[in-house]
């Protein structure tokens, strides 16, 4: 794995890639997912954010993960990992307050200690080449190359972190008030400047309790890794040496 700027590039022709999507809090999920890299040999581990938040195991996942992160296994920055001059820009910020409860006036040091070994480490996008794009939310039209991913602008950042798949072409504000809403045509377009062929996302477990969710004819897949909002938590499976189906999804899902 190299890293170059906000992004990594996954230079590994064969092997099992294993992808979760948010965890939030979800410290059960998290070890299940953990075991499930431990016991496949040669395997990479990539997390699509959201660590904390929502779920009451958060500061323990973080924690976990935290010393985890090497070549091997990888985590991605998202919405909830997205802080401005320290504050966060997203709601509900409940790891403070778990934060607070658990370690009491030290709560100060773990903040500290958070940015240093946590945030900065997190990577905005990864790229396996001729096979995938793995972001935490989306794509824009602003993405055309690699520099984008590399080196985005504020803009750019928020439209990876926060924007969500739409049914019809064209790219819209987001409810969300952040990011875009982005149609079938973008994330093309956005494929074909990259050379790969699937865009691998969260930031909306809602849809894939039961699953990978497809959209845009099979060109983003949507994945979950927590209970937080019922279903079932899974990884997403992909032998680097045959790439992904997205017609033959339940053969690329381990459930958890």
């Amino acid at each position: 794995m190299r890293r170059i700027g906000k992004m990594a590039v996954l230079d590994q022709p064969t092997g099992d890639v294993l992808i979760a999507g948010d965890i939030h809090g979800d410290l059960e999920a998290f070890e299940r997912a953990v075991a499930v890299h431990e016991e496949t040999p040669g395997s990479i581990l990539v997390f699509l954010g959201d660590y904390a938040d929502r779920g009451d195991r958060g500061l323990e996942v973080i924690e976990r993960l935290a010393g985890m992160i090497d070549s091997r296994v990888i985590a991605l920055k998202g919405n909830h990992e997205d802080y401005l001059d320290g504050s966060p820009t997203f709601t509900p910020w409940d790891l403070w307050w778990e934060v607070e409860e658990k370690r009491g006036t030290e709560w100060v040091e773990f903040f500290k200690w958070f940015e240093e070994n946590f945030l900065n480490r997190l990577v905005l996008a990864l790229l396996i080449p001729g096979v995938a794009l793995c972001v935490h939310g989306g794509v824009c039209g602003k993405i055309r190359g690699l520099k984008d991913l590399q080196n985005p602008d504020r803009e750019t950042e928020e439209c990876i972190l926060w924007s969500d798949p739409l049914d019809m072409p064209g790219e819209y504000p987001n409810p969300r008030g952040v990011g875009k809403l982005f149609g079938p045509d973008v994330t093309k377009s956005v494929l074909e400047a990259l050379g790969v062929k699937v865009l691998i996302r969260s930031h909306e477990p809602v849809k894939a309790t039961q699953g990978p969710f497809p959209e845009h004819g099979g060109l983003v897949i949507t994945t979950s890794t927590t209970s937080v909002y019922g279903g079932r938590p899974f990884l997403l499976r992909i032998d680097l040496s045959k790439g992904l189906n997205p017609q033959e999804l339940e053969r690329h899902t381990v459930f958890l």
